[in-house]
């Protein structure tokens, strides 16, 4: 597997999600990807549940072929989003922590 994160870097510019942790505990969720945006994944887990993370530069992405589909994706003249890693139906492990207000920030996003 190998660790994409470059390709995050212009999230910044569509969306900001606080980096201050109401936890400095990580916390894991998996399940099978309900939605994919340029700033969050929606997960829904084996009980049912929909977790919804947000997603910015210094969230990291490890999916197989993942650079090579990167690099591709930037020999076009274009900036790589999660979208393109990570598809709908797809199985995912997050590790995230809770932010301030109730909402989940994802450090890592694991495709399986």
């Amino acid at each position: 597997m190998t660790r994409v994160t470059g390709f995050l870097v212009a999230l910044l510019l569509v969306g900001f999600v606080s980096t201050s942790f109401a936890s400095d505990k990580t916390k894991s969720a998996k399940g099978t990807v309900k939605t994919v945006a340029a700033d969050s994944i929606t997960v829904t887990d084996a009980a049912g549940k929909d977790w919804t993370f947000g997603i910015d530069a210094k969230s990291k992405l490890i999916a197989a072929g993942g650079s090579h589909k990167t690099a591709e994706i930037k020999s076009q003249g274009k900036s790589p989003t999660i979208a393109d890693l990570v598809k709908e139906g797809g199985k995912v492990a997050v590790k995230y922590h809770e932010l301030e207000g109730g909402k989940m920030h994802a450090a890592e996003v694991r495709v399986l």
